[in-house]
């Protein structure tokens, strides 16, 4: 009876350890996928930097990223085998968007802005990395971005008060994904500063509103 008891103790503790080590593990991984979609969030609005204008990214936003940014693949896989279909998974952003926003002139229209694994955030070719440096993690990130509601120019293709909205997702192994959305407004009588190489124009961004969706 003393040897059943102990070994029906031993048992619960392996549980509770195997239990206590998933949800650890578990919670890990929703933080990476979280500073994951933060970061996508910030590569995209780096590429917004570089556009002289914003008139017509929301309805040619699709190839605005910079090439780093966009893997060219319409349905990435993970390295769990799950198979991202963007075209789906922009129909379910859109759905949802109209789910919060009435039909009308200015109801968002959502393009699909850049795609990519997360280690492609890391600049390829530049002599300040340290040799070897990589991102070691399987998230792929996924941005999205439309005009914003209070435009009210009746047309959601087309920006006219330098606003935009944009939603990062990131997605992880076994289901995993976290989505971030910020609104991001043009700075009105900036200027211009060349970017390091001296061929690139940046306009400064600021981002009015962040916030973590369930």
């Amino acid at each position: 009876m003393i040897t059943a008891l102990l070994g029906l103790l031993g048992g619960a503790l392996v549980v509770l350890v195997a239990t206590e080590t998933l949800i650890s593990a578990n919670h890990r991984d929703g933080l990476e996928a979280s500073y994951a979609a933060d970061a996508g969030l910030e590569r995209a609005i780096g590429d917004l930097r570089t556009l002289a204008a914003w008139q017509t990214v929301p309805g040619t936003a699709a190839g605005t990223a910079t090439p780093d940014f966009r893997d060219g693949s319409s349905a990435p896989a993970l390295s769990d085998g799950t198979i991202l279909d963007l075209a789906r998974l922009t129909l379910e952003r859109q759905a949802d968007s109209n789910a919060v926003h009435p039909a009308g002139p200015d109801r968002p229209i959502w393009r699909l802005f850049a795609h990519a694994p997360i280690s492609w955030l890391l600049p390829r070719g530049n002599s300040w990395l340290l040799p070897g440096s990589v991102i070691r993690s399987a998230t792929y990130l996924v941005v999205w971005i439309a005009d914003d509601v209070a435009d009210g120019d009746g047309d959601p293709l087309r920006d006219s008060n330098g606003v935009l909205v944009l939603r990062a997702e990131a997605f992880g192994l076994r289901g995993l994904r976290r989505r971030i959305e910020a609104t991001v407004a043009r700075e009105d009588g900036g200027e211009s500063d060349p970017d390091r190489d001296g061929r690139v124009q940046r306009t400064e961004v600021r981002m009015i509103c962040w916030q973590e969706v369930p």
